[in-house]
């Protein structure tokens, strides 16, 4: 009877592993670079053909798109 348990024990533990989501095979998503995005927005797609297009997501879309405000001049003046 114990061999049996442990047999089951094994068997369970294999397919827990086996079958584990960490463990699964990801596809990695293609990396779509954000001149892609610029230059078919630019050759007159709209957001949408873009995403259903490149495969990108909305959110991704918008990033590149929208202007950065990194590099904005302060509008301090010295005193």
């Amino acid at each position: 009877m114990k061999t049996i348990g442990t047999t089951l024990l094994c068997a369970l533990t294999a397919l827990a592993l086996v079958g584990s989501p960490a463990l699964a095979a990801k596809k990695k998503a293609p990396s779509v670079s954000c001149k892609q995005i610029k230059d078919a927005m630019t050759a007159g797609k709209t957001a949408e053909e873009v995403e259903k297009d490149l495969n990108v997501s909305a959110s991704r879309v918008k990033s590149c798109t929208t202007p950065s405000t990194k590099h904005h001049k302060s509008t301090h003046k010295a005193s």
